[in-house]
């Protein structure tokens, strides 16, 4: 990798491990690399607009989501996302009811069966 990481927040998303924020002990990053097994390249990708450590990460249609995590100094209720397509990240407006950290995410395809409504 590019730089040392702790509290880091993965997924994989189109056969790429990212691998988002964290923190080397001095700074909490709000860099984001990208792992390709097809090449064994690990490569940089544009910056989440805020810095991460302990964030909860999770892949839903295509984009790459991360939640909460902090920042070095607070605890935080964002969200943002990144869109392999276009390279860039979007903050999400709303906000969770509670700031988070060292959450786990995952998502959940139900079967048209097992809804209720």
């Amino acid at each position: 990798m590019c730089f040392r990481r702790c509290g880091v927040g993965v997924a994989v998303l189109d056969n790429v491990l990212y691998a988002v924020g964290g923190g080397d002990g001095l700074k909490v990053h709000r860099s984001v690399e990208a792992y390709r097994p097809s090449t064994g390249v690990w490569s940089t990708i544009p910056d989440m607009y805020l810095c991460r450590c302990d964030a909860g990460v999770a892949v839903l249609d295509g984009l790459l989501y991360v939640i909460g995590g902090h920042d070095g100094a607070s605890y935080l209720d964002s969200l943002e996302y990144y869109n392999p397509n276009t390279y860039t990240w979007t903050m999400i407006t709303a906000s969770m009811n509670f700031a988070r950290s060292n959450a786990g995410v995952g998502v959940i395809d139900m079967p048209q069966y097992f809804k209720t409504c």
